[in-house]
């Protein structure tokens, strides 16, 4: 289906866009003297009352509800909040907001031998941001809005690519155009900036910024290819995924799911990243039950490989009795791969990390062609990764394993991302996932 926000005709025709846009503008206005008419607001309200703004879409979508209207309202509240904030606002909205959108990200911790760094490292990753945030607030405004709104194209701490404050954009009225949320930063920036002179050139840009923000053009998705595609969903608990006593249930209950897809003559079958829980390159049993299934069904699912000694996370392609496999390109800092310096990167997995080394990465992304038609193959974190869907095919695969971090919003977050990105370039996602939906992406 082509994205609402892919035509200015179709936003054109929405009452909402022309209604939040209108309540946003008058609000404002207010907002820019907000400070000077109440001088005994805290920074604590207002930083929690911006965090909220920039935060709200991703509960909103983690109950499956439909709220655009609202979403767009709280993305212009929350951008004029964060472009006005003084220092210690700014660093308290940092923080807050960090909190809400990556509260989950320490959840990791819990199936390892230092439970008790959970809330650490989701406050440690808070003061990060609250630290930029901060920085932020000691430029001059129009430094400022620039970096609000380009800021974080270049920024990702440790290689944590996951905070785009543009994500904002993409579940209400607002275009997911490249250049849409630089414009609504533009357009906002003009409605709050207190200079007096060129005020009326700053009141006639602010609509244009945001009438571009609402109805610049993006591509539709593609025509569905004409293949069966079955997206497989496992529900194994992370405690267990690992054991070696419950492979066999896991390995059952995979070849279950593919055989029932060959039963159901489908084209092809995806499963969960580490749907075998072992270095499937080196299980000669699996890789030929795998093979022989091959002949019958496209499988594509997430495993382990084994080369030279050294790990690589991907996913395995089995067809017509022959199998490649799609190295992962983005890794998660800390999680598969150390940010750090080498000596500092040993010393954390062997305190932490039961002297693990990091994984490999692929050079590039791997794309391959079932039946015809070409698919990129992207693993968990990456497919959120903007990079991977440059200069890509239409049609991506990518494979999950959220077991780490659920129950928490880590899923819903990851899915706004490949929806940002897939509607930003065109593209068609199926998603296989362990432990939350797997479903269609466009």
């Amino acid at each position: 289906m082509a994205n609402m926000a892919n035509s200015g005709n179709n936003i054109l025709n929405m009452p909402g866009a022309a209604v939040a846009v209108e309540a946003s503008m008058k609000i404002l206005y207010k907002l820019r003297g907000f400070r000077k008419r109440n001088p005994n607001t805290s920074a604590l309200i207002s930083a929690l009352l911006g965090a909220l703004c920039l935060s709200v879409f991703i509960y909103i979508e983690a109950i499956d509800l439909n709220a655009r209207l609202i979403n767009s309202a709280f993305a212009v509240f929350g951008l004029a909040i964060w472009l006005l904030a003084d220092k210690k606002t700014a660093f308290l909205l940092g923080f807050f907001t960090a909190l809400l959108w990556f509260w989950w990200i320490g959840l990791s911790f819990l199936y390892t031998e230092y439970p008790f760094l959970a809330p650490i490292a989701a406050i440690a990753i808070a003061l990060i941001y609250a630290v930029i945030f901060l920085i932020y607030a000691w430029l001059p405004i129009y430094a400022r809005a620039a970096a609000i709104a380009f800021g974080f194209w270049l920024i990702e701490p440790f290689g944590f690519a996951w905070f785009k404050p543009e994500l904002i954009l993409g579940s209400g009225y607002f275009s997911v155009h490249r250049a849409a949320y630089p414009l609504l930063v533009l357009a906002i920036y003009c409605l709050v900036i207190r200079a007096k002179k060129r005020r009326a050139l700053y009141l006639t840009i602010a609509p244009i910024g945001f009438a571009a923000a609402l109805f610049l053009p993006t591509p539709t998705a593609p025509k569905p290819p004409n293949l069966s595609i079955i997206l497989a969903n496992t529900n194994i608990d992370q405690s267990i995924k690992w054991q070696k006593s419950d492979l066999p249930r896991q390995i059952t209950e995979v070849f279950e799911l593919i055989d029932d897809a060959i039963a159901r003559e489908a084209d092809m079958i995806v499963l969960p990243e580490a749907a075998f829980a072992a270095f499937l390159n080196r299980e000669e049993e699996m890789l030929d039950a795998l093979l022989t299934r091959s002949f019958s069904i496209a499988i594509v699912t997430g495993g382990l490989s084994l080369k030279n000694h050294t790990p690589y996370n991907g996913a395995y392609i089995f067809k017509d009795g022959r199998y490649a496999i799609a190295d992962k390109v983005f890794l998660v800092p800390f999680g598969e791969a150390s940010p750090l310096p080498s000596w500092a990167g040993r010393f954390i997995n062997r305190l932490f990390f039961d002297d693990a080394i990091d994984y490999a990465q692929a050079s590039e992304p791997t794309d391959f062609t079932i039946g015809g038609y070409r698919f990129r193959a992207a693993i968990c974190y990456e497919a959120a990764i903007e990079a991977m869907y440059r200069d890509a095919p239409p049609y991506m695969i990518a494979v999950s394993n959220n077991g780490w971090f659920v129950p928490s919003v880590e899923p819903t977050l990851q899915k706004l991302l490949m929806r940002l990105y897939a509607r930003r370039y065109g593209k068609i996602i199926w998603h296989s996932s362990n432990q939350s939906p797997s479903e269609v992406v466009e």
